[in-house]
Order: C-alpha cells, then structure tokens, then sequence
C-alpha cells in the first residue's frame, strides 16, 4: 500500500493527465486508504470531482439527498444499493480528501459524514415504504385512525455526528402505533417488511461495494428483539425493562431518517428516562462495571498492539467520562443534553463540573486519538481500534509527527492524561439511593434489593419486589408525566420508612398497590404527593387500615370518582336519594343499591379514617354509626316501596334499632302484619324483601339478615300478625327478649300497624315491674352469650366476651326497664343513667369499628398475634401490646361496672 503501482501499471495515460495538484492529492488518498484507491482506481474521473469539491463547504444530509436524486428512479434493488455504495464511497473520499489536507475540523468531518449515512438512509426508507405500501396498503393507526408512520433512529456515533469513517451505523426501527394497513395486515407486519428491505438495500454487496454496515443490536433486547418496535411498546420496554447502559446509549438518540414525528415522539419518551433528576453513585458505579467489562471483551492489548478505543485511556474513556456527568447531572441541567461528545465536554467544563484543565486535557486526547483511529480504521478499510507497534513510523508520519518516537511519547501521554481524569473521577452526588431505587432505576443487582425487602420486615421479599416492579415498571406509572415520574421515585423512601414501621406491612402494601394500580389511582396519589399532603396520608391510612375499602375503591372506578370527589357526605334520605340516582344508570334496582349503599360505607368510612387522629372519638363515631343506619333505614323503606309492601311493618332490633350500625352489621329484623288475612294476602313480600337484602350479584350482597330475635327464633314465623305478639308477649316471651326489644324501632310500614305494635311493644317493655329474679335471668344470658364467645388468654371477643361491649349494652337496657324509659341507642342510655362508662364504651366501639373496617365484615374477636391487632394499635397510635392490655384493662373495668349495678339493680327491685 502507499504505491499508484496499479496505476502506473494499468492506466499510466491517466496518471501522466494529471496536474501536479492532481497528482498529490491522488497519491495523498492512495497511501491513506486502500479502498479509496480502488474507487478511484474503478472511477478516475471522481479525483476531478474531489479536487473541484474540496475547497466548498462540507455538505449537510439536504445537500446529500439532493445530489442522491437519482436514486429515486432505479427500481432494481441490486442497481440501487450498488448506486447507493457508488454515492457514499464518492463523499466518503471527498470527505477524507479534506481531511488529510487538513481542510475542516474533525467535528465538522464526522458531522458531514453522519449526515451522509442519514441521507443514505432516507432514500431507502422512501423505496423501501413505497414497495411495502403497494404490497400491503397503508398502514393506519388504531388510535387515532392517521397513516402510521415510521422512523430511524440513529445511536452510537452516528447519533452524535461523531461517526468514524469506516465503522458500522448503530440505529433503531420504530412506528407510530399498532393497527392495520388498509388491505388488513398488521402494522407490526409491514413495517417489519419495510425495514428488512431498507436494512438490505443500505447492507447489499456490489460491484461497488457494501454500502453501510448496519447494526441493530442496540433496539430492545438486542438480537432478540423485533426489527422495529411501536412507540407504545418502546416506551413500556424502556421504563419497563430498561437498564442503566441503556439510558447511557440512549444520550446519542437523534433523527436520522423517516417521520421526523415520529422521531420526536420517541425522544421525548427517552428524554425522561435517560435524563432522571434523581439519581445516585449507581450511574458511576455501573458504568464503571461497564467499562471493565467492554475492556475485557475488547483485551487490553500486548507489547505488539493497543486498542485505542478500549483499553485503559482510550476514546471510550473520554465518552464514558463525559457521559457519567451526563446522565448525573444531565436531569437538573438541560444544558448537558448533548449528543456529541465534545459539544457536551465544553459544556461540562462551562458549568463547573469538570475542572478546565481537565477538560483540555481530555479534548486533545480525543482528538489524537479520533484522529489515529480514523487513520488505522482507514489504512486497511477494516473496522478495527488495533494499533501495532510495529506500524507506528507509518502512522507517525500521517498525522504529521517529525520522528517515531515523539509520536509515541504523545500517545502515551494522551493515554496517561486520559486514565488520570477517569481514575480521579468522583462525582458529588447529593442524593443517596436506597437499594430499592438503585434496583427501579437500574435494573440491577436484584439480590441486594431481595435482602433490603427482608431487612424492611417482609416475610416474602420476592413478592414484594413483584409488586414494587407492577409499580413502576408498568404502564400507569409509564403513562406519567416525566415530574410526577420522578415525584413518585423520590417518595419511595418514604413509604419505604412507613412499610417498615407498620407491622402488617404485606396487606399494607397490597391494598396500596390495589388502589394505585387496580383502580387506577396513581395519578390521583401522585398529584397528591404534589398538591395535598394530607391526602396522601389519608389513602395510605385507608391501605393501612381497610382491606375492605381498598378493595371496594380499587374494583369500582366510579367509586373512585365519588370517594374523591364528594365533599358532602350522604348522612340523610336527601342526600341517599341523589346518590341513588346516579347509580342507577344502566343497573337493576336492587344492583342500584347495592352500589349505593358501597358508596355511603366508603364515603362515611373515608370520613371517619380522615378523622381517626382527632380527640372526637364520640363525634366522629356516632356520625358514622347514624349515618350507615340511615342508609339502612332507606333501604328497606326503598325495597318495602319496590314490592309494593302492604299491610304490615317492618321493625328492626339490635344495632340498626338503637342506630349504631357499623361496617358488616346484620340487619336484626321482624315483620308484623296486620291481621292473618293480610298476612295470608301479602305474606311473600316480606321473603322477598329478605331474598333481595341477602342474595348475592355482581354487586355484592345488601345486609345480613338476623332473624333470630322474631319469637320462637329460627323456627318462629317470619311475619307474625299483631295478635300473635300480643299473645306472644304476655305468655311466651323470656326475659332476654325485654331486654332486645327495648331497642326495637319502627322502620317501615302501615302506620296504624305501627300504632298498635308500639302499644303492643310498651306493655311487653313496662307493663309489669322488674323483679329480682329478672335481673338474675338478664345475668345468666348475659354469661350465656359470653360462654359462645370462647374467649382465651390469647383471643378476646370487643362485643361478647367478658367485659364487652353487651356487658354495657344489657345493663343499660336493665336500667331502660327498670325505669321505664326506652333507651334505644346505648349512647344516649350511658348519657342518661350517668354511668361512668362512656370512654370505655366508645373505645371498645372504636376499636371494633376499625377490625370490622379490616375486612368489611360483622367481626368482634381479636388475637393476641393477629397482624390485625397490630393494624388496629397503629390506627391508634400505639404498639399491639399496649392495645391489647388496654383492651383487657377496659374489658375488666367494664365487668366490675356491670356486674356492680347489675347487683344494685337486683337490690333495689
């Protein structure tokens, strides 16, 4: 090489034409590049068109495509691509023809160059989407039914207009969207096509050459991956699946060929996750890790050859120093968002983060060393970093050095310089990342993640890194914007912390991962982050707290909407009527209350949660409990309305009588019809009225129903008439019955029905005095129900067992008959009788509101190890341990009440 022999030897008349200008610039190319000789060689008219070209300004892909026109018109593929290598091999010559003449900048030649490649590519995605669109029609979005368009997305050095002059072009297939062309193939299908035909034309061997060479191993999953991918599944792949040197590769993305849209799109996708505003040492410490990792692969070189790319002070040293900045710094400061690699070193040196000196040291390494890659890369034209010692005198002349061994000095110099800046590199990173952050944000090191999680208490780290990557590698959090990404990113620290403390932190996650995901509720949590604190703390107090609100808020959408968009909460008939009109929309009655009723527990459970942290436990309970027995009220009102009910009454007993009803309360009804005619006419009314509060749909099921308390119990009638109780009353009826019935009221029904039943009901209740013997039955029911509890040192029952809630509730009943007064609600007879018993009272009401809030069901037992104690006492305040000798404190307070006025009572009658 180095010789016109072949010249000399085959067209020695075209040598002996040339001008001495000519002729130097000939033999200058020749013993530069092989392949340029061979061109010129093939075509020595194309030395005129060099030598006329390269004074003039260095041509951008506008000028490239127009002097490509021709192109356009050649329909055989196998001519095309042996045109397409004829134009590039001609400017590829050009371009290196100024460079050895030291014409332009090294920027501005590899700018120039990777504008060539970026044309060449535009003129084979216009054949190749003509051939593809007369195949199999025009590609339509199913989105937005607009033609689906598709793009080239350069990387590497071509993305950064650094592209070296005999190296492969990195790039990326993409399309708009998903659909099907207008003759019914998929768009995945025809892009694919397009794109296997672009990749051939720009790869074919010819005469001339092979054009480019093409490398796609930097698209999603690499070799494995689709040819071309739509935006929408990029973008999942990316904040899905992407990795730390992905976000690394991804700095250099820019537009080479297609839909500029569609290339716009896909960078403002990328821009979010390359560029984060957190991050960590974790960007350092993997590229480093990926640093050794390409030196091991690419060997560090012997005492015969270096690769002055990779080895220790190489080009990708330099990149690599310049890049960790990028990605560090590159979030907060959109002036680092630099594709080309010197561009974005000036600017780190401008902003202060690379020291000045530092940085000059670094831009003339990477010129040398450009320099003597373009020349070794050119020499052979072989895609290879190899320098041989060996070939030092040659490459020590070409790059203008008077002696061999000054050449070298200078590399080793420059090399020196290099590993220097990159070994002192120490970034100042303010934020440190936990392990769980490093995992989202990297990808990496899954087993230091596992091993936090455990640390964080969770029994099964695996599943909670599972929902944890649900989270934030899936859509809802794909589909925020790039602020409330990282909004969402900074908390979890935070929540971290929380998760940590709460001891049943496993359903506490679920139910927030429920509500953010399953009922699509991660907006509404990040905007809150943002705008409204105390939200937040009130939808992770609900995650906390309700197995049974998360699950009823993350299943129905419109309950979302409601739950988070109502300020006044339905309490009244008014209010219930409204909301019923809205849920009724394209559901059956019945479904439409069921939905309702949803609606008002939530809602009024919402209110009470909102509120759990007040020192009003009476206000905020009693409105709770007034509220969800109105809503009872209305319900049955509704159902008595939707049968057409007749002729007799509906009465409730226990909670909905005194209107203390909670979460998962059983509705304690009795009917009572006016004589047996109506009885025998409209006796099915009550069953369905019973059938419809009972049966289960789609929508769950209305109330239990209790009908024990009706006389006779299971095996009494349902609907009774108004002599039968009056009979019952006087000679059937025992003791424990007085005492439920002084709860009973009214709900529902013919009014002279209800007239009759309340005389009937207050001779039952005061007719006759009561007597010792009375009081000691009352007693005896009492431990009755508190045996069926089977409580143990380590289980206790809030409402029957020893010192409960029916402690309390029995003995203000006692009283109520005693004195005459029909007390239905329990608060207001603790009220009356001055019983120092109210704050022991609503604490056991409280926290038997919130176990049944857990799971949305009629629960009174607790356990000593339940993680459902522990939920409770944080709802509190407290540690388990301290609830649960609270809880026994209070239960052995209110057993000493009880059985001391109990005793009191029995003496006094």
């Amino acid at each position: 090489m180095g010789s016109l022999s072949k010249f000399e030897t085959f067209k020695k008349e075209f040598l002996d034409s040339l001008s001495k200008e000519e002729y130097d610039l000939l033999k200058g190319l020749v013993e530069h590049s092989s392949c340029i000789g061979d061109f010129l060689f093939r075509h020595p008219e194309e030395l005129k068109f060099i030598k006329e070209n390269i004074e003039k300004p260095l041509m951008d892909k506008g000028d490239y495509l127009k002097a490509m026109e021709e192109l356009s018109s050649i329909k055989d593929n196998s001519l095309f691509a042996q045109k397409l290598a004829f134009y590039k091999m001609r400017y590829f010559s050009l371009i290196v023809a100024k460079d050895i003449n030291k014409i332009n900048d090294l920027m501005d030649l590899t700018a120039s160059y990777s504008h060539l490649a970026d044309a060449s590519f535009e003129v084979c995605y216009k054949k190749s989407w003509e051939k593809a669109e007369k195949l199999y029609g025009t590609p339509i979005e199913q989105t937005t039914g607009e033609v689906a368009e598709g793009c080239v997305i350069a990387l590497g050095k071509l993305g950064g207009l650094d592209l070296n002059y005999f190296s492969d072009v990195d790039v990326m297939y993409l399309y708009s969207d998903e659909g099907k062309t207008t003759k019914g193939v998929s768009n995945r299908e025809f892009f694919i096509h397009l794109f296997t035909n672009l990749t051939t034309l720009m790869t074919k061997r010819t005469f001339e050459g092979q054009p480019w060479i093409v490398d796609l191993d930097l698209r999603p999953e690499g070799k494995k991956g689709f040819l071309a991918y739509s935006l929408p599944a990029v973008e999942f792949y990316y904040w899905g699946h992407g990795r730390t040197w992905e976000r690394h590769m991804l700095i250099k993305a820019r537009h080479s060929a297609g839909s500029q849209r569609v290339s716009q799109d896909f960078l403002s996708i990328i821009t979010p996750f390359v560029y984060r505003k957190i991050v960590g040492e974790e960007v350092f410490e993997e590229i480093v890790s990926l640093k050794k990792l390409i030196e091991e692969e690419g060997g560090k070189g012997t005492q015969e050859w270096i690769d002055v790319k990779k080895s220790e002070g190489g080009i990708r040293e330099i990149e690599f120093t310049i890049q960790i900045f990028q990605l560090l710094y590159g979030g907060k400061n959109q002036k680092l968002q630099e594709r080309r690699t010197i561009k974005a070193l000036r600017k780190l040196v401008e902003e202060g983060i690379i020291p000045p000196t530092d940085g000059k040291r670094l831009e003339k390494a990477y010129y040398f060393l450009r320099k003597l890659e373009h020349l070794i890369q050119i020499r052979n034209c072989v895609q290879t970093q190899k320098f041989y010692y060996k070939d030092a005198p040659y490459y020590a002349e070409k790059m203008g050095y008077s002696n061999t061994e000054q050449f070298l000095q200078e590399l080793e110099t420059h090399r020196k310089n290099v590993r220097e800046v990159f070994e002192s590199l120490s970034p100042n990173v303010d934020i440190k990342l936990t392990p769980l952050q490093k995992y989202i944000i990297t990808k990496q090191n899954e087993e230091t993640a596992l091993q936090y999680l455990k640390e964080l208490g969770f029994k099964d780290p695996k599943w909670a890194l599972e929902i944890f990557k649900k989270i934030f590698f899936g859509k809802l959090y794909i589909e925020l914007s790039e602020g409330s990404k990282e909004l969402l990113f900074a908390y979890l620290p935070n929540l971290e912390k929380q998760l940590k403390d709460f001891p049943d932190r496993e359903d506490f996650l679920l139910n927030l991962s429920k509500m953010l995901l399953d009922g699509e509720m991660l907006w509404v949590f990040v905007s809150a982050l943002e705008q409204n604190q105390k939200l937040v703390e009130f939808m992770l107090n609900i995650a906390k707290l309700s197995d049974y609100i998360s699950s009823l808020v993350s299943k129905d959408r419109e309950l979302l909407d409601w739950a988070f968009g109502v300020e006044d909460v339905p309490t009244e008939r008014e209010a219930f009527e409204k909301e019923l009109k809205v849920v009724s929309k394209g559901e059956n009655f019945i479904d439409s209350l069921k939905k309702l009723k949803k609606v008002v527990e939530v809602l009024n459970s919402l209110k009470y949660l909102s509120r759990i942290n007040t020192s009003q436990p009476l206000e905020r309970l009693k409105e709770m409990n007034v509220s969800l027995s109105n809503l009872a009220d209305f319900i049955l009102e509704k159902l008595y309305q939707h049968f057409e009910g007749k002729d007799f009454a509906v009465y409730t007993l226990g909670k909905l009588g005194s209107r203390e009803m909670n979460i998962g309360s059983d509705l304690d009804l009795v009917f009572v019809f006016r004589d047996e005619e109506s009885k025998h006419r409209f006796l099915k009314i009550p069953q369905e009225i019973v059938k419809a509060l009972t049966t289960y749909t789609k929508e769950g099921i209305l109330y239990n129903v209790d009908l024990r308390l009706r006389p006779f119990g299971k095996g009494g009638e349902l609907s009774p008439s108004l002599s039968f109780y009056k009979g019952y009353f006087d000679k059937e009826a025992r003791s424990w019955e007085r005492l439920a019935w002084v709860k009973s009221r009214f709900v529902v029904g013919e009014e002279d029905v209800k007239d009759e039943m309340e005389r009937i009901i207050n001779d039952f209740l005061f007719g006759k005095d009561i007597d010792k013997q009375f009081v000691l039955e009352a007693i005896d029911m009492r431990f009755r129900l508190e045996g069926l509890a089977r409580e143990t040192p380590d289980e206790m029952d809030i409402k029957l067992g020893k010192g409960g809630i029916t402690d309390i509730e029995f003995l203000v009943q006692t009283l109520s008959l005693k004195e005459k007064q029909k007390m239905n609600n329990i608060i207001e007879g603790i009220k009356h009788f001055n019983l120092d018993l109210m704050d022991d009272y609503l604490f056991l009401r409280e926290v038997e509101a919130r176990l049944r809030m857990i799971k949305g069901v009629g629960m009174s037992k607790i356990y000593k190890n339940s993680p459902y104690l522990s939920r409770i006492a944080h709802s509190f305040g407290v540690e388990a341990d301290k609830l649960w000798e609270d809880i026994k404190d209070t239960k052995n307070r209110v057993r000493d009440r009880f059985l001391r006025e109990m005793k009191l009572i029995k003496d006094r009658v």
